[in-house]
């Protein structure tokens, strides 16, 4: 699932690509993926309304909308954004042809000089330059089209996550039940340790509560929890208050790794253009089982944390018992 560094990263794209934009026709191919309004009430409200700004919260993407109107996205699992300049065809033949393929693929978009152009993806890509492997499935669930003739998708291989459409002034509704942001200026030492205060539950699956700290997911979890140098199963509440400090700068040292390699891409997450993040190069101990630890050589391992794999150094990371 893309957390916070994959979120931001994206947001910081959308704002520079997007703000200013306008909205002349949103189509939606798998109704389930609006949260709110219903599909037909959700197409007819967002045509004609400008992209006036781009925010995040938590893992929460945020698109301010003219009108005063507040669009959020939530990819889940497999969800992402993309941009398609003008000249691309929407090809809606399976949706006649085989509905089964449809309700799976969802419709294909066009472009024969692209695709001949593009059948190697590049490494790195700069704004309006796409990064997509010859007649790869989008798996579109919803399209807008833009006045200037672009295309911004909102792909989902496995159609978990959810786009709703608010008016601004229920915008603390949208967003309830989301704790501290960790990049923001309140996430102190003492919030978080006041935050820790009476957790008896494992430090790791307290990272993971959203209610808590938002945007912080399992990958980033893993890998604070190793530059702090604590157990994922050390009971939260008996971090010192110096723990807490160094548990707290190092939340926000993985976080803004992750933004500054454009995120960590293991299978479905990619970039506004198509593009892979490249953190994955430097992750210490997610996804590392067996490995040697970058810092000790001792070799990394993988147990289950409030359901979740989750990955350490038993030398770096000494057990709490």
């Amino acid at each position: 699932m893309p957390e916070l560094p994959e979120v931001e990263y994206t947001a910081r794209q959308v704002r520079a690509a997007l703000v200013g934009a306008c909205i002349i026709e949103a189509q939606v191919f798998w109704e389930r993926s609006i949260a709110r309004p219903d599909s037909a009430t959700f197409c007819q409200i967002i045509v004609g309304r400008r992209i006036e700004g781009v925010r995040r919260r938590g893992k929460l993407l945020l698109l301010d909308l003219s009108g005063d109107y507040l669009l959020t996205i939530h990819r889940r699992m497999t969800g992402n954004l993309l941009v398609l300049p003008p000249g691309w065809r929407l090809d809606c033949h399976l949706q006649q042809q085989d509905r089964a393929r449809w309700e799976r693929l969802g419709p294909a978009f066009v472009n024969e000089e692209y695709q001949c152009r593009c059948q190697e993806p590049a490494q790195k890509v700069q704004e309006e330059t796409l990064c997509l492997q010859h007649d790869q499935p989008f798996y579109c669930r919803v399209c807008f089209t833009l006045a200037d003739g672009r295309r911004l998708l909102y792909n989902d291989l496995r159609k978990f996550g959810k786009l709703a459409l608010w008016p601004r002034a229920q915008e603390a509704e949208a967003l309830a039940g989301l704790g501290l942001e960790p990049l923001a200026p309140d996430f102190t030492n003492e919030r978080l340790w006041q935050l820790l205060q009476g957790k008896k539950r494992p430090i790791k699956q307290v990272l993971l509560e959203q209610t808590l700290i938002a945007g912080l997911g399992n990958i980033y979890a893993d890998e604070a929890l190793y530059l702090a140098a604590i157990h994922p199963l050390r009971r939260a509440d008996t971090l010192n208050f110096e723990e807490v400090a160094i548990l707290r700068q190092a939340i926000v040292a993985v976080l803004q790794l992750g933004i500054e390699h454009g995120g960590t891409s293991f299978n479905d997450y990619r970039g506004l253009w198509g593009e892979a993040g490249s953190n994955y190069a430097h992750m210490q101990v997610y996804q590392r089982t067996g490995q040697a630890c970058r810092r000790c050589g001792t070799p990394i391992q993988r147990i289950i944390v409030a359901q979740r794999g989750t990955h350490f150094c038993p030398t770096c990371q000494p057990a709490p018992y």
